[in-house]
């Protein structure tokens, strides 16, 4: 980092509290040692409202062609376990983590360490917690922003500090950044919980269409192009869904489908305690033990019909 004079930072295509909180922090931390950094996701106009207001997204740009010419001396990815996850195609991506070195910054224990560094801490609850800890080794000051971005990432990825993995070191992070500057209130708290109006009704008819399988144990729903259009709303907006599934009672696994085109969906899991990843990873996706994620290339109602006959085997295994 301290080496760095034109550094790229990059993050999933997805963007989550998480990833992009990490990536304005990283950002603002080159800002600290006086260096400009240049942010990219793949879609920055999908990240949903209140994503978009955490300090810096505006600034975020989209992957393109030019950024795998550009002056950049290194390449810094964050909360990302495998290159696919970038999104772009992948004579794009192939061209941004092979012209210049890679350091690969996460927490994922399915990650694939395809950076010449991999700072990998997957006892981490989130990858703000890891960049925290950087920071705090390195004596890089807490900017406010940055403090509130990385704040907004461990709120996001531990529920408001809710699943197993938060650590005491989690909340040593979470104290650390309320003492620069950080809230778990305001946005933090926003990026779990607010959604717009449209993306509100977007959230009623996703829940309005729950299914459930297996005696109950299963939950699942979907969101449709047609119900996103109805409430004037994108297909991305409809975050927290998974999670909310997972707290109806007598649910082990909950599932949520998104249709990304006429022939993609995307399919978010989440389990009460039996791993997921692997069996999201048969299908090419990943994540971690209890909450995975996967696409597949079928319309939305057969790409439900053939995961959930995977997850109902799956729970006689």
């Amino acid at each position: 980092m301290q080496r760095a004079r034109r550094p790229l930072v990059l993050s999933h295509r997805d963007s989550d509290a998480d990833s992009l909180g990490s990536a304005l922090a990283l950002g603002g931390a080159f800002a600290q040692l006086g260096v400009d950094a240049v942010l990219a996701v793949h879609h920055p106009e999908r990240i949903a409202p209140p994503l978009n207001e955490l300090p810096g997204a505006s600034a975020v740009i989209p992957l393109s062609a030019e950024l795998a010419t550009a002056d950049h001396d290194i390449t810094f990815v964050v909360d990302t376990a495998s290159p696919a996850l970038l999104g772009g195609e992948p004579s794009l991506r192939d061209a941004l983590l092979q012209r210049w070195p890679v350091v690969n910054i996460d927490h994922h224990d399915s990650n694939q360490h395809y950076g010449g560094v991999n700072y990998v801490e997957t006892a981490a609850a989130a990858t703000a917690e890891v960049l925290w800890g950087i920071f705090t080794d390195a004596g890089i000051p807490l900017s406010p922003d940055m403090a509130t971005n990385l704040q907004a990432g461990l709120v996001g990825d531990t529920l408001g500090f809710q699943i197993a993995d938060t650590s005491p070191r989690t909340l040593r992070a979470a104290a650390g950044l309320l003492e620069a500057g950080g809230a778990t209130h305001g946005l933090p708290r926003r990026v779990l919980n607010a959604r717009t109006i449209a993306a509100t009704r977007l959230y009623g008819a996703a829940l309005a269409a729950v299914q459930t399988t297996a005696s109950g144990r299963i939950v699942w729903t979907c969101v449709t192009q047609a119900m996103a259009d109805s409430v004037d709303a994108s297909v991305h907006y409809s975050h927290g869904l998974p999670n909310t599934l997972q707290e109806v009672v007598g649910a082990e696994i909950a599932a949520v489908f998104y249709e990304l085109d006429p022939d993609r969906t995307r399919a978010s899991l989440r389990s009460t305690g039996r791993p997921v990843r692997a069996l999201a990873e048969e299908f090419g996706g990943g994540g971690h033990q209890l909450a995975a994620g996967l696409t597949i290339q079928q319309p939305i109602s057969a790409a439900q019909r053939i995961v959930i006959d995977r997850l109902e085997t799956f729970l006689t295994e």
